[in-house]
C-alpha cells in the first residue's frame, strides 16, 4: 500500500493527531516551565495563549479534513447523478444467496419490474432456463476470485413481458469486517438497443449479399442471352428467316426473364 493511501486511513489520521497533541502538550509545557516558572501570572497568560493557538491549529486541521471529505462526497454524488440520468445505466446489489437487496429506480423502465417486485427475488427467477446453468458457472467462478478483483459478465434478463434484455454487468464483491464475502454490488448497462441495431445491420448485410448474388447471376444470365442473340443479327445473311423468328422469340423470352429478375431485385431493395 502506498504512503498516501496509508495516511488517508482513519486510524492513521487519528494516531497522528494523538501523537501531535501529546508532543505539543509535553514540549510546550517544558518550554513554559523553563521560561515562566518563577512568574505565576505570566505562566497563566502563556498557557492561555498556548491553548488558544492549539485550538486554532486543530480547528483548521478539522476544517481541512471535513472540507476534503465534503468535496469527495459531492464529487461522488455528481458521478452518481451522471450515472443515473442515463436511462440505460443502473446499479443493483445482491446478497450472498443471489437475491436482490437494492436496485436503482430506472430498473422499471428497462425491465418492466418495479423495485418492490425485484427485492428479495433471486436473479435466477429472471434468467431464461436454458441459460441458468451457464450463469451459475460464471457466478461460481467469480466467487473463487480475490475480492479485490472486479468482475464483468453478460446477462440476459427476462423482462416482465417475457422479452430478453441484454445487460453488461460490472461489479465487485463486498466483505464484512471478518473479510467474509457477504454481497455483490454491480452496475449494469442495457445493451439491448445496441444488440438489436447490430442484428438489424446483420440482416441488411445479408440482404445486400443476396442482392449482389442476384445481380451477378440471375440478372446477368438473361442479359448475356440477349447480348448473344443481338450479336447474331449483326450479319442477317448468315441467318435464315425461320432462324430469325426463333431467335426473336428467344429474345422476347430473355427480355421477359430479365424484366422479372429486375422486378424481384427492386422488391428486395424496397424491403
Amino acid at each position: 500500500m502506498s504512503l498516501k493511501k496509508r495516511l488517508n486511513k482513519p486510524e492513521s489520521i487519528t494516531i497522528g493527531y494523538a501523537l501531535l497533541g501529546i508532543v505539543w502538550i509535553w514540549g510546550s509545557d517544558l518550554v513554559t516551565n523553563a521560561l515562566f516558572s518563577d512568574d505565576i501570572n505570566q505562566l497563566a497568560v502563556f498557557q492561555l495563549f498556548k491553548g488558544i493557538f492549539y485550538v486554532l491549529i486543530t480547528s483548521y486541521l478539522l476544517y481541512y479534513l471535513i472540507k476534503r471529505l465534503y468535496d469527495q462526497v459531492n464529487e461522488r454524488n455528481r458521478e452518481l447523478e451522471i450515472l443515473f440520468t442515463n436511462p440505460d445505466l443502473g446499479i443493483f446489489k445482491l446478497n450472498e444467496t443471489g437475491q436482490f437487496t437494492e436496485v436503482s429506480p430506472n430498473i422499471q423502465k428497462i425491465t418492466g419490474f418495479n423495485q418492490k417486485e425485484l427485492l428479495g427475488k433471486s436473479f435466477l427467477d429472471f434468467t431464461p432456463e436454458n441459460q441458468q446453468k451457464s450463469l451459475l458457472d460464471q457466478i461460481n467462478s467469480i466467487s473463487q476470485n480475490s475480492p479485490e478483483k472486479g468482475f464483468m459478465l453478460r446477462y440476459q434478463f427476462l423482462s416482465k413481458d417475457q422479452k430478453l434484455i441484454h445487460l453488461n454487468i460490472f461489479g465487485i464483491q463486498l466483505l464484512d469486517t471478518k473479510k467474509e464475502k457477504i454481497a455483490y454490488i454491480a452496475t449494469f448497462q442495457n445493451t439491448t438497443p445496441l444488440i438489436h441495431s447490430l442484428e438489424t445491420l446483420s440482416k441488411k448485410n445479408q440482404q445486400l449479399q443476396e442482392l449482389a448474388y442476384d445481380q451477378s447471376h440471375l440478372v446477368r444470365a438473361p442479359l448475356a442471352r440477349i447480348l448473344a442473340i443481338t450479336s447474331l443479327f449483326e450479319d442477317e445473311s448468315l441467318i435464315s428467316e425461320s432462324d430469325q423468328k426463333a431467335l426473336i422469340r428467344k429474345l422476347e423470352i430473355s427480355a421477359q426473364d430479365l424484366d422479372n429478375q429486375i422486378r424481384k431485385l427492386s422488391k428486395k431493395m424496397v424491403e
